[in-house]
């Protein structure tokens, strides 16, 4: 039975179920506390924490076993010595610190389960008698934002208007600035939906790359898609309040589009193509006639509405 990136594994012995027996387990484990993190800046330090839970209600649980084939390449092993017995309503409690120097090291790391999809994941397993228990976290390697080299031009007269954007950081949280960008027609974020509302709006830019509102995982497919209609969404909002279209003028149609699509990697492609439109001219000023709100994170939040749905698909071989 799979909750989210947790899978948990009761075995029979000798006709004899896991709840008849003496010891039962639960595991937990989390990266920088989440269920799933996104990295984009190098070198960077994430933090994998693991947790072994006796869930028996009136004994002991003895662990026999304990593993992380993943993060053992890198020097991870278990601090405590096997057999262990934890007490009712006890728990075992370990840290592991990973260092990841650049992209290029993070996508090596998540290549190693021979999938290309820059994923790492990493499973905790957990073997008592009768049984066992398996919990995992996922790292997403993410392509570092590079900014545009600075052009000279103090000397010409060639110099461009500087571009006013924001990023999504800035809509997520200043409801009235979102809600005039969806006021002036809806946002066709391809096969993700239309966003029609502020509600949706705040769904896309809130929503959870993991999992959906329910709490079933997103595939690493519909992740993607998520991750770029968001900035779909940024761009669609830059270009029409602030007339900062994209360059070249294809690419937020070309963004759209991709959200139907199921090659991952022109989906991430295209993901760093828009953020990097949509974080140029992030620190210039607002139109003067521009009211942006105040920003509301906390309330804003709590009335996002996640409306997407599993699509069903999956990457492309070899995406």
């Amino acid at each position: 039975m799979q909750r989210g990136w947790r899978v948990a594994v009761f075995a029979a012995a000798l006709g004899v179920g896991s709840t008849a027996s003496a010891h039962e387990f639960d595991c937990e484990k989390r990266v920088n506390g989440q269920a799933v993190v996104h990295i984009e800046e190098y070198p960077t330090t994430v933090r994998f924490d693991d947790r072994l839970i006796n869930i028996h209600p009136t004994a002991q649980s003895v662990a026999i076993g304990a593993e992380d084939a993943s993060l053992a390449t890198h020097g991870w092993s278990f601090q405590y010595a096997l057999p262990m017995a934890v007490p009712v309503g006890g728990a075992a409690d370990q840290k592991f610190l990973l260092q990841v120097n650049s992209y290029e090291e993070c996508r090596a790391m998540a290549a190693q389960d021979g999938a290309d999809d820059g994923a790492f994941d990493t499973t905790f397993r957990v073997v008592w008698p009768l049984g066992e228990d398996q919990c995992a976290a996922r790292l997403v390697c993410d392509a570092p934002y590079a900014p545009p080299p600075p052009t000279d031009c103090e000397t010409t007269d060639s110099c461009p208007e500087p571009r006013v954007t924001r990023d999504e950081g800035f809509f997520k949280v200043h409801e009235q600035a979102l809600q005039q960008c969806v006021d002036l027609f809806p946002i066709e974020l391809g096969g993700v939906g239309t966003v029609s509302t502020l509600r949706q709006a705040l769904g896309v830019l809130w929503g959870s790359p993991s999992l959906y509102r329910n709490g079933e995982p997103r595939t690493p497919l519909d992740t993607a898609r998520l991750l770029l209609a968001r900035q779909v969404l940024v761009a669609h909002c830059n270009a029409y309040l602030f007339g900062s279209y994209p360059i070249p003028v294809d690419l937020l149609e070309n963004g759209r589009a991709a959200l139907s699509s199921n090659q991952c990697q022109g989906i991430g492609a295209l993901r760093a193509a828009l953020r990097e439109m949509n974080v140029e001219g992030r620190t210039q000023p607002l139109p003067g006639d521009f009211e942006a709100g105040s920003a509301t994170p906390g309330h804003a939040q709590s009335i996002a509405e996640d409306f997407t749905q599993p699509s069903g698909q999956s990457c492309m071989p070899g995406q």
